[in-house]
């Protein structure tokens, strides 16, 4: 019976095992979530160990004291403290007393401070140098901290404390909203910790509040100083592939404290965005876009600490408040004009001239006017709330308790879609959201003996975030415009996210060993309601006139005067998705709990004064339930969705050195395995996006080329199914023109869905790092150090259906180079035929199976803050190849590049998509105190303080793209087409290419160039603040901020044109891709791929296509006060 439960809960089993070898091993402390750790060895005049010697550490901030007891090696350790201001006082049996005050714990730092008794008065106190050590002799970790004078003084764009993880070596952007990436390794595998507790929301593995969500949700005055963890971290942490943040809050002291603030932005005093400034003068946009999309951005609140019992009871309390009002501005980058220009065969131009014979030439205006109309420049309105109260009570000397709740509401219009000016779309792409974010976290520190200490935590939250939507379905994709409801909204509950979890710590010191164990259990319960694609998607294919002169025809379907025989068929694809189970108010739901547990142990081994090792091993198990209502329809279905594979095996060994050679340097290096989670969402859509809780209905149109035999049976702008969010009477289309209609179509659509392999399991990094520090002259140090990672298991999305084909199709191809140069290509592709399941279409499947490779070396200058400066610089030289994991940006749910042949995963090998070679980050902070005679002078120019960051790096690679179609099957009238037999299986040349999201063959990237081969543009960016303190009463003043962010105003591209090439269909000899070339025997000529000929220069592949993200952006100007008290 014992041997049948064991099997059945072997995470319980390796739990015990840990016990159990705790209990007989000796372990020891490294870093410590939420805290810090004092330690040290007590010694006599003569250089031997004092043991039995008493210890007292004592917070001075709050008075309170923590005793201890040296042991027989005379170490000392004070484990989870909370970071802040010490005095550590030793005294023993025939000996003085020995002080050393003014030591300053940051959080995750073991801080090292020896002290040397002396035979005296034992009434007598020694003061000893208590300046905090500039080396950290005992980290093992590759991690910084930045602490509370960089993030009080330094500016930050939106005040979001968690951006200045941007400022430490080996992390990057990962995308435009403020998501990171540690050592190559997706933005959705790290881990975020504040005061201990997880922070991050599982269902989109981001920190709550997402980075394109809410602009905070802790005040950054709540905050009050971070680690930022890249590698080889202790194995307290876990749960990631990638990077770890610590943060600590703010907590009350013996005096009163407290601050009131105001910022303010002003239209008048900022720059506008680049791009749409020139968009505006040069390239047809509205003039609206020379105005500022945000009219006033305000943030008022303020912090109060203090004691309610001295050195007892103490409380901090913040409030928060954010305001934001502007306009959201939508404008065309194309020529859209009802006056007749250019030629009816323009890519890029929609007029009169462009319209075709087969509709009327009031249609034509009333299309024309239709998509003039989509550019708007709606208000836009953004409310936050926050309120943070904490609590701290020292029981008693060995019982230390807190807790805190963070309290945060924000709301915005068109907060669907954040961005401040969006091209070639329309307000109806947008929504109003909300973000709802409740978390309460409790602390219990107890000394049990004078070298035993026991640390248990607990945390409540719930997260939730809301859409609604500005239009009712379908959604319209047709080159120059994009209108309609997009695919992911409404969101009733996205999530509605609950987690309760807790955490015991237990800290011993046995000899020149202490030893930390413990466990973590995790709890989530998520609630999903949105269903992605209920209101329809329509997209058009080839450039932009030609969408238009398609969608136009579609778009009077029916009408009088609308003479195209096919109109209503000239779309590329359509899709829908139905909820088979819910009612439509709850179209798209589900229910189900993530339980994470873990346990872990580690021993910090001091093997002498100089060399420290850290030992330690980490069992992480994440269980998810299967699929409710499996897909069970054939046996290539049920294999894809009955089982989520809950793996039970990922024990991860770290260990990692600190040796001092000599005073003054630091070597540091180490290896380990880490394990990452995998998302809710990607189970989710296991779970209900498969085919039987919910449906995707594909259908197909006939682009330019409709005939009889392939014209669709569903038509344009109708829908098979009643779309939720608003009432289809609130769809949009020209007037005069076709409403949208719920239209029973004859026949039954293509179905696919999502699946995920039953190997399908969380990433696994394999981490490495060598590097030596080097005290300097001046109190700097600097830092020189090796990461590398190779990560596992990492998740890319195939069509299932193909996986483990072989392509029988021979096709031929015409590709011409950007010199001119025509070379002919045959290729294998993928039959429909060769499907394994030839019933169902694609099934879009995650498989974790891509591999990646990170190095980097890395130089650190820092000087911590003294005398009125302080210094950082960090350069990081890297490189990050992968086999196309899946971006953080774009990765939730199933998100990710389309994979061109799902059985040749290694010709997809290249630069990440997250791979920035070069980045320098630079901030300084100084505080002049100048010694001048004259007492006017003196006042008029002490009091300032200066600060400013500088970044500058390469760009990431271009993400290329292929316009065109490469159709499944082709018909050209009056030429012989290939057979239905030759019917391609998905997109691109290899017909293997499908949509991550929609699952519908797509075209991808351009076959013959190297994935991600192009570069991108970097980054120069500066950042300066000035602040002028004004003494007002004792311990009362006044602080006038001025703050500009990107002060030399350089244009920082977000964006690129991504298109490179062109794919065109056959066509007759006198076409632009004549279908009478000879071909070798057995393959069919299928067209022509040519380098994109864009119409106008801004319109070229790699010309800048945007110039403003929520990190970087035009200069803005903030002026601000704060009265500190």
């Amino acid at each position: 019976m014992i041997r049948t439960l064991l099997r059945q809960h072997r995470w319980i089993a390796v739990l015990a095992f840990f016990a159990l070898t705790l209990l007989s091993s000796r372990f020891g402390n490294a870093q410590t979530a939420g805290a810090g750790t004092i330690s040290g060895t007590i010694t006599d005049s003569t250089g031997s160990v004092v043991s039995g010697a008493s210890v007292t550490v004592t917070d001075t901030d709050t008075g309170v004291a923590h005793a201890y007891t040296s042991n027989g090696d005379g170490i000392y350790v004070a484990p989870f403290l909370q970071p802040g201001h010490y005095r550590v006082q030793a005294t023993g049996g025939g000996f003085g007393t020995v002080e050393a005050n003014n030591l300053i714990l940051q959080v995750g730092q073991t801080l090292t401070m020896n002290l040397a008794l002396s035979v005296q008065s034992t009434s007598a106190t020694v003061q000893v140098s208590g300046e905090t050590p500039l080396l950290d002799t005992e980290r093992t970790e590759v991690s910084q901290v930045v602490d509370q004078q960089v993030i009080q003084n330094l500016p930050v764009n939106g005040r979001n404390w968690s951006d200045f993880v941007l400022l430490t070596p080996n992390v990057v952007q990962d995308g435009g909203t403020g998501l990171v990436a540690f050592h190559g390794i997706s933005g959705l595998y790290n881990q975020n910790y504040v005061d201990g507790a997880n922070n991050n929301q599982m269902l989109f593995s981001e920190a709550r509040g997402r980075s394109s969500g809410a602009p905070f949700v802790y005040s950054l005055d709540s905050i009050k100083e971070f680690q930022s963890e890249a590698s080889n971290y202790s194995v307290e942490f876990g749960q990631a592939a990638g990077g770890q943040v610590n943060a600590i809050t703010r907590n009350g002291t013996n005096d009163l404290h407290g601050d009131l603030f105001y910022y303010l932005r002003y239209p008048d005093l900022n720059a506008l965005d680049p791009f749409s400034k020139w968009s505006a003068l040069h390239n047809h946009g509205n003039p609206f876009l020379l105005t500022q999309p945000i009219h006033q951005q305000q943030e008022f609140g303020g912090s109060v600490g203090g004691p309610i019992i001295k050195d007892k009871l103490f409380y901090f309390l913040t409030s928060d408040n954010f305001r934001r009002t502007g306009r959201a501005l939508y404008y065309e980058t194309n020529t859209v004009s009802q006056t007749p220009t250019g030629k009816f065969s323009d890519t890029t131009t929609i007029s009169p001239t462009q319209c075709p014979t087969t509709i009327t030439a009031a249609q034509c205006t009333a299309g024309i006017n239709f998509l003039l109309g989509l550019q708007a420049a709606p208000r836009r309105f953004a409310k936050e709330t926050l309120v943070f109260p904490r609590l701290d009570y020292q029981l008693n000397q060995k019982n230390l308790l807190y807790a805190n709740f963070n309290f945060a509401n924000f709301d915005q219009t068109f907060g669907y879609n954040a961005s401040p000016t969006f091209s070639n779309s329309s307000p109806s792409t947008n929504a109003p959201t909300s973000y709802h974010e409740r978390f309460a976290v409790a602390h219990w520190t107890s000394t049990l003996t004078s070298t035993a200490v026991n640390d248990l935590r607990f945390q409540w939250g719930r997260d939730l975030e809301t859409a609604g939507a500005n239009a009712s379905g379908p959604s319209v994709g047709m080159g120059a415009e994009t209108y309609g409801m997009p695919n992911a909204l409404p969101r009733i509950a996205e999530p509605d996210e609950h987690r309760y979890q807790i955490t015991d710590v237990f800290d011993k010191v046995w000899g020149r060993h202490t030893f930390k164990f413990g466990g973590d259990i995790n709890l989530v319960h998520e609630v999903m309601i949105n269903l992605f694609q209920g209101g329809g998607i329509y997209g058009y294919s080839g450039n932009v006139t030609q969408e238009f002169q398609n969608w136009i025809v579609d778009a009077f379907a029916g009408q009088p005067g609308d003479t195209d025989p096919f109109a209503g068929s000239h779309y590329n694809t359509f899709v829908q998705t139905v909820d088979a189970i819910n009612p439509i108010s709850k179209a798209g739901a589900d229910d189900f709990w993530m339980k994470m547990y873990d346990g872990f142990a580690e021993d910090s081994w001091k093997v002498n004064n100089h060399f420290t090792v850290n030992l330690g091993v980490r069992y992480d198990f994440q269980l998810t339930p299967n699929p409710a209502k499996p897909n069970t329809s054939t046996a290539l279905a049920a294999k894809y969705n009955t089982t989520i594979k809950n793996v039970s095996d990922r024990i991860q060994p770290r260990v990692g050195f600190a040796w001092t050679p000599y005073e003054g340097t630091v070597v540091r290096g180490g290896y380990g395995l880490f394990s990452g989670l995998n998302q809710g969402s990607t189970y989710y859509a296991m779970r209900v996006e498969n085919g039987i809780y919910q449906i995707n209905y594909n259908y197909n149109g006939c682009n330019a080329s409709c005939t009889n035999s392939n014209a669709p049976a569903l038509k344009f702008p109708n829908v098979p199914f009643l779309p939720d969010g608003p009432a289809l009477s609130n769809a949009l289309y020209p007037a005069g023109g076709a409403a949208p209609t719920v239209t029973n179509v004859s026949g039954r659509a293509s179905i696919s869905f999502h699946g995920l392999s039953p190997n399908f399991v969380p990433p696994l990094s394999q981490e490495f790092d060598l590097g030596v520090e080097q005290a300097l002259p001046g109190k700097m140090s600097l830092s020189l150090g090796y990461v590398g990672s190779r990560a596992t298991h990492l998740p890319v999305f195939l069509d299932a259906n193909l996986v483990g084909q072989t392509p029988h199709g021979l096709r031929t191809f015409n590709l011409t180079d950007a010199h001119g140069v025509t070379t002919q290509t045959t290729v294998s592709y993928y039959l429909a035929s060769d499907r394994i399941d030839p019933t169902l279409t694609s099934i879009n499947a995650g498989f974790s199976v891509a591999n990646s490779w990170y190095h980097s070396m890395a130089v650190t200058v820092r000087r911590p803050f003294a005398n009125g400066l302080e210094v950082l610089l960090n350069h990081t030289w890297s490189k990050a190849l992968d086999d196309d994991q899946v971006q953080g940006a774009f990765g939730t749910f199933y998100g990710g590049n389309p994979v061109l042949d799902p059985n040749n995963l290694k010709a997809e090998y290249g630069r990440a998509d997250i791979d920035m070679r070069n980045r320098f980050v630079g901030t300084v902070l100084w505080k002049p105190s100048l010694k001048l005679s004259n007492r006017w002078m003196k006042e008029g120019l002490d009091g300032f303080t200066f600060s400013g960051t500088a970044t500058e790096s390469s760009g990431f690679p271009v993400v290329a793209a292929m316009s065109g179609t490469v159709s499944s099957l082709w018909s050209v009238k009056g030429l012989a087409s290939p057979p239905t037999s030759a019917t391609a299986a998905d997109g691109n040349i290899y017909g293997g290419t499908m949509s991550s999201s929609s699952g519908a063959p797509t075209t991808g990237r351009p076959p013959q160039i190297a994935r991600n081969s192009q570069p991108g543009p970097g980054v120069r960016n500066i950042d300066f603040r000035v602040t002028r303190d004004v003494p007002i009463h004792e311990h009362v003043y006044l602080e006038f901020i001025g703050e500009a962010f990107n002060l030399m105003n350089h244009p920082i591209i977000s964006g690129v044109n991504t298109t490179y090439s062109t794919y065109t269909g056959p066509t007759a000899a006198s076409g632009a891709c004549p279908a009478n070339a000879a071909v070798p025997a057995g393959s069919y000529f299928w067209g022509c791929i040519t380098p994109f000929a864009a119409s106008t220069p801004a319109a070229a592949f790699g010309k800048e296509s945007g110039t403003n993200s929520v990190i970087y952006g035009p200069r803005q100007l903030q002026l601000s006060a704060k009265l500190f008290f």
